[in-house]
């Protein structure tokens, strides 16, 4: 039974490091508008100025630097 509760413990927290690893990454993307030809407000982070930046994000796939908002775009990156 504490085997299998160390493994889970393991196993969490394997997950929550890795997940902060993508955000991490997604931060530094540089912004891409997608191919598509939707007109989205998006924002992205950029970490050379540590501010996000409204774009027009095109509907896909674009990548993982895109938020709905600056407050999330900031939520996620700022300080990381």
């Amino acid at each position: 039974m504490r085997t299998s509760i160390f493994f889970l413990c393991l196993t969490f927290l394997g997950t929550t490091f890795a997940e902060g690893e993508d955000v991490e990454k997604n931060c530094v993307d540089p912004p891409e508008t997608g191919m598509c030809r939707a007109h989205f407000s998006r924002w992205n982070y950029d970490p050379k100025t540590g501010k996000c930046n409204e774009f027009v994000y095109g509907g896909c796939p674009g990548n993982g630097n895109r938020y709905d908002s600056e407050e999330e775009c900031l939520d996620n990156c700022k300080g990381k």
